[in-house]
């Protein structure tokens, strides 16, 4: 399964959910992770902030580069995004991706509903026919200091930690 994580430039919250969500699998787990940006300029390294969160949890921004929406989008099997605004714009952008596009947190608050056991295979279309609306966006912590990127990167770490195991094709298999 292809997860793309969506933000505004791709250097800060998806850039991070997606190298988290990396470190926090094992690669036989059968995700792919992918991030992009509704308006980013491709090759920016990931905001300092950030990446020191991400290094201080265990992953790394070594190589990182940000990349614009594109293509990515068509290929997900999951779109992620960071605001309710991104997911208006991937859907603007590329309306047949309705089905498999979320706020992350509106994914992470479907979940509870969806039964216990559903593959995950069936993982996505099931949370389409039960979401509700977004329960809010992740803050940008663009700009606000080591304390917002802490606070963000708790936040994507909760969503992660709630989506993850749904996502995982077989027990064992997310760190």
């Amino acid at each position: 399964m292809k997860v793309l994580f969506v933000c505004t430039a791709n250097i800060c919250r998806s850039a991070y959910a997606t190298r988290r969500a990396v470190a926090l699998t094992t690669p036989d787990a059968g995700l792919l992770f992918a991030g992009a940006g509704t308006h980013a300029r491709p090759g920016l390294a990931m905001s300092a902030e950030m990446a020191r969160e991400l290094e201080a949890r265990g992953g790394s921004a070594e190589g990182f580069a940000s990349m614009p929406l594109g293509p990515l989008a068509r290929s997900a099997d999951l779109v992620l995004t960071m605001e309710e605004a991104h997911r208006s714009f991937v859907l603007d952008e590329y309306p047949g991706l309705v089905t498999r596009t979320f706020t992350i947190r509106q994914f992470a608050a479907t979940l509870d509903d969806v039964p216990a056991g559903t593959a995950p295979a069936d993982l996505v279309r099931t949370a389409y026919r039960m979401r509700g609306a977004s329960p809010g966006d992740v803050a940008d912590p663009y700009g606000r200091g080591q304390e917002a990127a802490r606070i963000c990167a708790d936040e994507i770490d909760d969503l992660l930690a709630a989506i993850l195991p749904r996502l995982t094709a077989a027990r064992g298999r997310v760190q």
